[in-house]
């Protein structure tokens, strides 16, 4: 009766793992958990809660790196140089043409302002054109335009400047200039039809387009004054700072 109770107290601290001589018995004939050894030994819970966390950590870190990388360094329309600010991307399909390069000649386009006026590109051959790509919703965008009006202002008919507005309604845009006081050439770009034959993917986007039609030079990102004059007087014959 004794040996019988003893027995079954060494089955009861087996099933609980705590019989460390049936437990190494049973080590060396792999009737463990599917064929394996059982050796008693447990990773306490604080270590499997560690790496639990260290590697949820991780991934997390990791996708919040690639989802910046991706919304500052990914594809955008062909440039010859970053601007000074950020870059917002646009949630649009990527375009099936690729960007025009510097040399080549701007793609053509027609559209009609908020004001309701025609405006054509080839109509403007002999004017240095400034094509700048952006929405009300970018921050960057709102950022510079206070500056783009400024040089609006200060050179004038030598310069056009069209601002095409992509992922806008066009009353958004109409009370967007209103309130900003903007007096330059507004386009809105219902169909990312003029965004598309740029291959912009980003925003805001320059296009620096001299009186021949071919394209002088892009900027990416958001530009400081100085850095839009520099664009601009090359571009309509005035010597660099």
């Amino acid at each position: 009766m004794a040996d019988r109770e003893e027995r079954d107290d060494e089955a009861l601290l087996d099933e609980y793992g705590a019989s460390p001589a049936r437990s190494t018995a049973r080590a060396g004939k792999g009737d463990g958990p599917k064929g394996g050894s059982r050796t008693g030994r447990h990773i306490p819970v604080w270590v499997s809660n560690g790496l639990v966390l260290a590697v949820s950590t991780a991934l997390i870190l990791g996708g919040v790196w690639l989802t910046g990388s991706w919304r500052t360094e990914g594809p955008v329309a062909s440039a010859s140089g970053q601007g000074g600010g950020g870059v917002t991307m646009l949630s649009t399909d990527a375009p099936s043409g690729a960007a025009p390069q510097v040399g080549q000649e701007a793609p053509a386009f027609s559209a009609t302002d908020i004001n309701g006026a025609p405006v054509d590109l080839t109509d403007l051959r002999g004017r240095p054109v400034w094509l700048l790509f952006g929405a009300t919703w970018c921050t960057e965008c709102r950022t510079e335009a206070p500056d783009v009006q400024a040089i609006s202002q200060e050179y004038g008919d030598q310069l056009t400047i069209i601002a095409v507005h992509v992922q806008d309604s066009p009353q958004t845009v109409a009370d967007y200039v209103q309130r900003l006081g903007l007096t330059y050439t507004t386009v809105v770009d219902t169909e990312d039809a003029i965004s598309s034959a740029y291959g912009v993917y980003g925003i805001p986007a320059h296009w620096f387009i001299g009186a021949d039609g071919t394209i002088a030079a892009t900027r990416v990102g958001a530009m400081s004054p100085d850095q839009m004059r520099a664009q601009v007087r090359p571009l309509i014959g005035q010597p660099g700072p």
